[in-house]
């Protein structure tokens, strides 16, 4: 990092928005999260966060360049929906969400949370020149993937609303797809995380080498979360079985949280 890039890190942090992780633990399988303003520098501040993450973590310019602009355009649309959402939705400021996954392909993953389920991106397909829904469409075009679903908060406290992400692809293979941890380790930190955005009654337990994490869903739902050194599997409410390597844990986590949540809430959905 230049003095440059630290100085404006420092002026960010200084501002008071909350920070979670380390961007050069990315690679190790960890994660980043950020609390976004409420005003005119929310997509400024989210281009700067995501592009020094970036460079931290050795991407090319040109996948940098792509991946700010995106993310501008999704911080923009939280923060038009998110604080205008209606009198009966928490308020909870724009979050940006950062990490790497190696299914199915290896992939940066960058995600901006809002606190609007009233409101869902236009999936339809539309020309650039086309004003209404240019934003998502400028995203579509720069990202291997994209989507939106239903989620928790990360930095306040597990609010309900929706996360909009995009992913980008990594150098594969992705330096560190053979990230592991001692199951018991993994388990401990997933119920944590699980607990910290609101899903509550999250068990776990530990034999030799393998671990349980069971997590209600509702009713009389639940998953099991079964997680061995090097791997975890666990089947969706869909009956769709998926193993994935550990250094999907953050990506793992939400799609359980996403699960969760329309389940809990399906009407909105």
């Amino acid at each position: 990092m230049t003095y440059k890039e630290g100085l404006k890190m420092a002026q960010i942090v200084q501002s008071g928005h909350m920070a979670i992780g380390h961007a050069a633990d990315i690679a190790l399988g960890g994660m980043c999260a950020w609390r976004l303003p409420t005003d005119a520098s929310c997509a400024s501040v989210a281009r700067s966060l995501l592009g020094l993450a970036m460079t931290t973590l050795g991407l090319d310019r040109d996948k940098v360049d792509d991946a700010t602009l995106a993310v501008s355009e999704l911080a923009t649309n939280a923060l038009h929906h998110g604080l205008n959402a209606g009198p009966e939705t928490p308020t909870a400021p724009p979050e940006l969400w950062l990490w790497a996954r190696a299914t199915p392909t290896p992939q940066l993953v960058l995600t901006v949370f809002d606190a609007c389920r009233s409101s869902w991106p236009d999936t339809t397909p539309r020309g650039l020149l086309d004003d209404h829904g240019r934003g998502i469409g400028i995203v579509a075009m720069l990202a291997e993937a994209w989507g939106a679903h239903p989620t928790r908060s990360i930095c306040t406290q597990g609010v309900p609303g929706k996360a909009v992400w995009s992913a980008f692809a990594l150098p594969d293979p992705w330096s560190n797809t053979r990230t592991t941890a001692p199951p018991m380790l993994a388990a401990r930190h997933l119920v944590a995380m699980l607990t910290a955005r609101g899903v509550t009654n999250v068990t776990h337990r530990h034999g030799k080498g393998v671990s349980l994490v069971t997590i209600p869903l509702g009713g009389n739902e639940e998953t099991n979360i079964w997680i061995e050194p090097g791997h975890l599997s666990y089947t969706t409410p869909t009956g769709t079985r998926h193993r994935r390597p550990m250094i999907d844990l953050h990506d793992a986590t939400e799609t359980l949280v996403q699960a969760q949540e329309r389940i809990t809430a399906p009407n909105l959905f």
